[in-house]
């Protein structure tokens, strides 16, 4: 009776993994510290990276680390007097870029933040005014404002890969 329970978890856990698409996942800096960064575009993909850092690190700052480190990572934003607005994320093979100017269209860069395990919440504050401890999460959604797409951590979907494999082999 466990195994077919194991094998309905397993499936349900995948099919989750598929309709997230997490397409990339990445690991940028060195430390004893880190924090998860999310990246959900228009076109259903997720990118999931993991920061790495010693000392203090700001949202904004972990958002550069991402830009400057992974593959096609570039980072656009304007600078004003309260501080720095995101206009484009660019992750592996997608970018998106809005300043907010097509309402009702929401062209621009959401900011969530949670802690832990916890639910995201959408940030009331930017990403250089949030100051990041060990396993915090911050995600980027563009285009809507839905909450970011649930991503396993990698080390999960490995896990539940390998056991479908093993199941197979029997």
């Amino acid at each position: 009776m466990i195994r077919p329970l194991m094998s309905v978890a397993a499936s349900l856990a995948l099919s989750a993994v598929a309709h997230a698409a997490l397409v990339g996942t990445y690991s940028v800096g060195e430390g004893a510290k880190s924090a998860t960064l999310q990246f959900d575009f228009e076109n259903g993909n997720s990118h999931l990276a993991t920061v790495r850092w010693d000392g203090s690190l700001n949202g904004f700052d972990a958002l550069q680390m991402v830009a400057s480190a992974v593959p096609g990572g570039q980072l656009d934003f304007q600078s004003f007097s309260f501080g720095k607005f995101v206009t484009g994320i660019g992750v592996g093979g997608d970018y998106q870029y809005g300043e907010g100017d097509l309402w009702p269209v929401e062209n621009w860069w959401h900011y969530w933040t949670a802690e832990g395990s916890s639910a995201f919440t959408e940030a009331m504050f930017g990403a250089s005014d949030r100051t990041l401890a060990d396993g915090s999460r911050d995600a980027w959604v563009f285009g809507s404002a839905n909450a970011p797409a649930v991503v396993p951590a990698p080390g999960a979907a490995l896990a539940l890969v390998a056991l479908g494999a093993r199941r197979r082999r029997r």
